[in-house]
């Protein structure tokens, strides 16, 4: 997982309702639609992009009419802290384990030295 890309994924708009939407529990992609007035379209590319990094998962799949299944989201993101210090960039993410109760927390640190691009 990088940090950074995790930091920069949160921060657009939709992703951050998402992340916001399956916190407590899990949810459907139409009712995050629905609550956070997200086009479904837009909710479900957020949703894959959030999956491929990790950051939410299917915590559960209910049978539906059509026979596709319905998926309940839950977000795995517990904390990210971002700082800008003596010309550094840091990103620190903390994720909870997807379905584990006990959660074992994974955390992701990386540094970016602005000022030197070639030195971490």
């Amino acid at each position: 997982m990088q940090a950074l890309q995790v930091s920069q994924t949160i921060m657009d708009e939709y992703s951050a309702r998402i992340l916001l939407g399956t916190f407590d529990h899990p949810v459907s992609a139409l009712d995050i639609s629905r609550r956070f007035a997200i086009p479904i379209a837009a909710c479900y590319r957020r949703i894959k992009e959030l999956e491929g990094l990790g950051l939410v998962y299917v915590e559960a799949a209910l049978p539906s009419r059509n026979g596709k299944g319905l998926q309940l989201y839950r977000s795995r993101l517990r904390s990210v802290r971002i700082a800008f210090e003596d010309g550094k960039l840091r990103a620190r993410v903390e994720l909870g384990s997807a379905g584990v109760v006990p959660a074992e927390n994974e955390v992701a640190e990386q540094v970016v030295n602005l000022r030197d691009p070639s030195v971490a």
